[in-house]
């Protein structure tokens, strides 16, 4: 069952759906360097978390398209007096007011005498995963490693060099075999090397094979003996990258 499956038993399925979405974004973005929009997503994070919140300490939410109250200290008091687990009325709280005070306070929302950085998109992305993480876990009942696996599991980077449809993915761009690998597996890691073939249609098995090695070699991946190719740290950092290189044109 999917991390998105799991929320929804418990949670209203719209407002889970704009959780991961906003989760997704903020992700994406920050693959990309995009550090403006990667923060400004983290507005609709804090939003679609508060309802989540809402719903699970007072029994129902307020309305996607409705405005919520502002996060000020009354609204920090009404959280904190439901009845829920401290994660519900305390922290996860004090967590959403971290984010949206870095996303409208840091020039991000408004002109401001700090522009958007690599720190403050940091703090937001891993601060957007804690939460995540801790509505999975208080949910699903797993313990932390396994919903550190589950919610690394929805992270589908949408990259615009990538065209997916229906089972197919294929690298859009003009760029070598052993890029195109370190894309695939840094949108998708964890990927069989057959796989990989046939998405970037490699003809001989046996060239290719030796491709992977030698990524292998240089530690961009693991090419484990099941013929499973995991990308390393070294290989996250290469293919941004090249990403970058393709986006900046």
């Amino acid at each position: 069952m999917t991390p998105g499956a799991i929320l929804k038993a418990t949670y209203p399925v719209d407002v889970v759906d704009a959780l991961v979405a906003a989760y997704l974004e903020i992700e994406s973005n920050y693959a990309l360097r995009k550090w403006k929009a990667s923060e400004l997503d983290a507005g609709h994070f804090v939003e679609a978390a508060r309802r989540m919140l809402e719903s699970r300490l007072f029994g129902t939410h307020t309305a996607i398209g409705t405005d919520l109250p502002k996060l000020n200290d009354r609204e920090m008091q009404r959280y904190e007096s439901g009845t829920a687990d401290d994660a519900f009325r305390i922290l996860i709280p004090r967590v959403l007011r971290s984010i949206y005070g870095i996303r409208n306070k840091r020039g991000i929302a408004h002109a401001g005498p700090v522009s958007p950085n690599e720190m403050d998109a940091t703090l937001i992305l891993y601060s957007a995963k804690w939460v995540f993480a801790e509505f999975l876990r208080q949910t699903s009942g797993m313990s932390v490693a396994e919903t550190q696996k589950a919610v690394d599991a929805i992270i589908e980077r949408r990259l615009s060099v990538l065209w997916k449809h229906e089972g197919l993915t294929r690298v859009l761009t003009n760029v070598g075999t052993r890029e195109q690998v370190l894309i695939l597996l840094y949108d998708e890691n964890g990927q069989p090397i057959e796989r990989l073939q046939n998405a970037v249609e490699y003809v001989n098995g046996t060239n290719f094979r030796k491709i992977v090695k030698r990524l292998h070699s240089a530690r961009f991946l693991e090419f484990a003996s099941d013929g499973v190719c995991m990308i390393s740290p070294k290989g996250i950092s290469e293919a941004e990258g090249i990403i970058r290189e393709i986006e900046a044109g």
